[in-house]
């Protein structure tokens, strides 16, 4: 049998790149090739409530999200005047427990199943920081939390919160990508979170200035805890989103019940009144308010009522109030047409195509193969078929990069397909498609069957990225070396390579502020700083050393797992089972303390 090495490189899994990006054109397609919990901010494109929730009248949805259950009695007393005000709208009572351990046959659980409330993750042990207990008790407080509630007659979770995540540093990409993305024992698993917090700011232009400001000063963002150096946010988002390819993330709306507790004393009406206000934000941005509250004395519940009665006075049938579990199911319907997001997820791809400011849907399944562009006048998705080429089937396994390879803007798409099982006569299908606004064309100059007895004919691309910061992505190969696309011609190789294993855990992040994408790489052996040159040098060497080096930078990977690494705010942060110790519980380091240590 021929050398089949090259194919078993392909099956190898991508670098997770947890940065983001310098926000040139070129990179608008970066997040795709990530498992990034921060990107996206108000310039990125919106996912609105119409384009997903089914009903035309419905411009945003509320969830009501109270978190902490072990009493069911306790949460009864506290919700009963909420649910019944909820039922007085539809006859329903969508409210969602983020619950730590009850008894699957607890009699109150039934009861409020039947009235329309969903029963959702917060783990058994309510651990806080989330992996101070360390990783596989952090792992087992969580699979233990989703097959628990699985168990429930009737009850069916998607959704999970991560303890603490409204007062401390609790969140971490090495939760999304180790346990998070797994299944349980039991083949469970979940595909939502809401974990991360928005927060309007008057940096959104869409937003009337008396909504965001109060006083001349920031009204929601002084409720963020900096005293705690507090970096689980985002701003002026309030839509679902992906981090990764199987986790959507229902970011919380700012303030939480304990965020504002924590600025202000217990059930200020202040409270309320921002609450109100970021309600009608949200409904102005057709987006998504998660409400985060407790049964703690933090907020009444005659306070969430009178939050509600805003919500029906001021928004009539614009405001829909869903469970997480009503939410899903509305999200896989509208996007998925059938089938589960983790089984998708290899194949629908979310993604801006006509550079409009609205998310599209990209679907290369079988029996599917057709992108869903929005109209937001007309509120509908326009279809466009997809080449069949680009089909996935069982027959074969696919790879897709995103990128934009002119200054129209556009995205292009290269793609990899190698037929299964591997034998001594596979090969791979690989091939570059441009979309020019109203349909996909083939790029017949680029080399497409790579033969497995000619390797290293045509470069297996790892991503598209825009390296130098023009606006035009470069291709980034499997091997590290890098190509430039000349329209006419095939990948023209550059000379230069990546300065590291793609799998060392390599990040792209511009450090220096110049729009060109730096190297950061650090793992159980060595770690590096390179930054970008040129376009004839490529990378240059800041710094560089072995792990355990006084000032060696922490691990981005772990034995090949994600270590917890992102960035937020002109930092490089680490959360994992051994940062809980520092302040904070987390690690930080500024961009100019990587390059000037």
């Amino acid at each position: 049998m021929r050398n089949l090495s090259f194919l078993v490189l392909l099956l190898l899994p991508l670098p997770v790149f947890a940065q983001p990006p310098k926000a040139t054109p070129g990179n608008r397609f970066a997040h795709l090739d990530e498992l990034n919990p921060y990107y996206p901010h108000a310039g990125y494109p919106k996912l609105t409530t119409p384009q997903w929730v089914g009903e035309p009248d419905v411009d945003a949805v509320v969830i009501l999200a109270i978190d902490d259950m072990r009493d069911p009695q306790k949460y009864e007393t506290y919700l009963r005047p909420i649910l019944n005000r909820l039922k007085r709208i539809d006859g329903r009572a969508p409210v969602s427990i983020m619950t730590c351990n009850v008894k699957p046959d607890d009699p109150h659980l039934q009861a409020w199943l039947k009235e329309g409330l969903s029963f959702e993750v917060h783990t058994v042990d309510h651990p806080c920081p989330y992996f101070k207990i360390g990783f596989d008790k952090a792992k087992a407080t969580h699979e233990q939390c989703v097959d628990l509630l699985n168990a429930v007659p009737n009850n069916y979770p998607v959704c999970f919160r991560m303890p603490c995540c409204d007062s401390l540093n609790t969140p971490s990409p090495r939760h999304w990508a180790e346990i998070f993305n797994k299944t349980s024992t039991k083949n469970n698993y979940l595909s939502l979170d809401s974990s991360v917090f928005t927060v309007f700011t008057s940096e959104d232009r869409e937003l009337p200035r008396e909504l965001v400001l109060e006083d001349g000063k920031e009204r929601f963002k002084k409720y963020l805890p900096m005293d705690r150096q507090f970096v689980n946010w985002i701003e002026n988002y309030p839509y679902p989103y992906l981090i990764g390819k199987y986790c959507w993330q229902f970011p919380c709306m700012t303030p939480s019940d304990w965020q504002a507790q924590h600025l202000q004393k217990p059930n200020n009406p202040i409270t309320l009144n921002d609450w109100k206000a970021a309600l009608d934000c949200t409904v102005l941005k057709k987006g998504v308010f998660n409400m985060v509250f407790h049964p703690h004395g933090w907020i009444k519940a005659e306070q969430v009522i009178d939050f509600i009665d805003h919500a029906v006075a001021k928004h009539g049938k614009k405001v829909k109030f869903l469970t997480f579990k009503e939410a899903h199911d509305r999200l896989q319907k509208s996007l998925l047409h059938k089938g589960n997001w983790r089984g998708a997820a290899d194949s629908v791809f979310l993604l801006d195509v006509n550079n409009d400011g609205y998310l599209d849907i990209v679907d290369v399944r079988a029996r599917k193969n057709k992108m869903y562009v929005w109209n937001p006048e007309f509120s509908h998705w326009r279809v466009v078929p997809m080449p069949d080429r680009l089909i996935v089937n069982l027959l074969r396994s696919s790879d897709y990069a995103f990128g934009v390879l002119d200054k129209k803007g556009f995205p292009s798409l290269a793609f990899r397909s190698y037929s299964l099982p591997m034998t001594d006569t596979s090969y791979v299908d690989q091939g570059l498609y441009h979309f020019d606004g109203e349909q996909w064309h083939a790029d017949k100059h680029v080399r497409e069957v790579v033969r497995e007895d000619k390797p290293g004919a045509v470069p297996f691309f790892a991503r598209l990225l825009d390296l130098d910061g023009d606006g035009i992505c470069e291709m980034i190969a499997r091997d590290g070396k890098v190509y430039r696309y000349e329209a006419g011609k095939d990948w023209q190789p550059l000379p230069f390579a990546v300065p590291a294993s793609l799998e060392t855990g390599l990040r792209f992040v511009d450090l220096d502020g110049d729009g060109k994408l730096d190297v950061v790489f650090a793992n159980e052996k060595e770690f590096g700083v390179h930054l970008f040159s040129d376009m004839k040098t490529g990378w240059k060497k800041r710094r560089a050393g072995k792990t355990g080096d006084a000032d060696a930078l922490p691990m981005i990977s772990r034995k090949g797992t994600d270590n917890g690494f992102f960035v937020h705010s002109g930092a490089l942060w680490w959360a994992n089972e051994d940062t809980h110790l520092l302040k904070h519980h987390i690690d930080r380091r500024t961009f100019k303390e990587v390059l000037h240590p």
